[in-house]
């Protein structure tokens, strides 16, 4: 069943009236009609079951509300993924994984090694990374809208950890046997996990050390080298199993 995230004021009672670009996905990309289902969500973890019904101008799409629940698909915990500023194809494939794989938050970094230098983030490209995770998001069933947060220097982003929660750091420099994600991670309480990853020249053994210093535990995922892109979908994922499965 298709799947639309739409903003909490096109739901009134139990109608919904659909934005002008999804009208036209739905009557002349998707070509659907009167009285087939959509799912709908309001980006609040409710998902909808919605029958279409098309106005007479041809053109506008409502649709009546025949269902309601909680999407089941959301992560127990707020995983924020933070990832150094790459090429364009890459970094937009890490946000459609990652999305899929669970993350809730997406924070672009610049450090030393990345291959992009500059933290701005020019509006069309925040609006094409947007529509990426928002159709992802669609895709794979989820009930709300990972965030992408503004790219920061990396040094301010690791000095922002002292907030609620666990935050992680992936480094190929750490001891396998001993520096395990099971290890941090059994001590976790719930609530906000950040997840930081190297770019793809990896991070400085200063850089890992300012994260230490401000509170990051630094684990490692293997004893293999991994690409950014894998450790990008591998650290979250490994990780939300270890918390289902831990019931966190």
């Amino acid at each position: 069943m298709n799947r639309f995230f739409i903003s909490p004021r096109q739901i009134n009672a139990q109608t919904v009236v659909f934005p002008d670009d999804l009208c036209h996905q739905i009557l002349h990309v998707l070509r659907m009609g009167a009285g087939e289902q959509v799912q709908v969500l309001d980006d609040t973890g409710m998902v909808y079951t919605v029958q279409l019904a098309v106005d007479a101008d041809g053109k506008t799409v409502r649709g009546k509300i025949t269902d309601e629940r909680l999407a089941e698909s959301e992560p127990p915990v707020e995983v924020e993924l933070c990832c150094g500023l790459t090429h364009r194809d890459k970094l937009e494939w890490i946000l459609q994984k990652g999305t899929e794989v669970g993350v809730t938050s997406f924070s672009p970094f610049v450090s030393a090694r990345t291959l992009v230098q500059s933290p701005a983030l020019k509006d069309k490209r925040r609006e094409r990374w947007e529509a990426i995770i928002r159709e992802a998001a669609e895709q794979s069933g989820r009930g709300r809208l990972p965030r992408l947060n503004d790219p920061r220097m990396y040094r301010d982003l690791v000095a922002g950890q002292a907030q609620a929660g666990l935050s992680l750091l992936a480094w190929e420099g750490a001891d396998h046997a001993a520096d395990t994600l099971s290890a941090a991670l059994a001590g976790f309480a719930g609530g906000r996990l950040r997840l930081l990853i190297g770019p793809e020249g990896g991070l400085s053994e200063e850089e890992v050390r300012a994260a230490r210093e401000a509170g990051w535990r630094v684990v490692s995922l293997g004893p293999r080298i991994l690409r950014m892109e894998t450790a990008a979908i591998l650290f979250p994922g490994l990780a939300l199993q270890m918390i289902e499965t831990l019931n966190l």
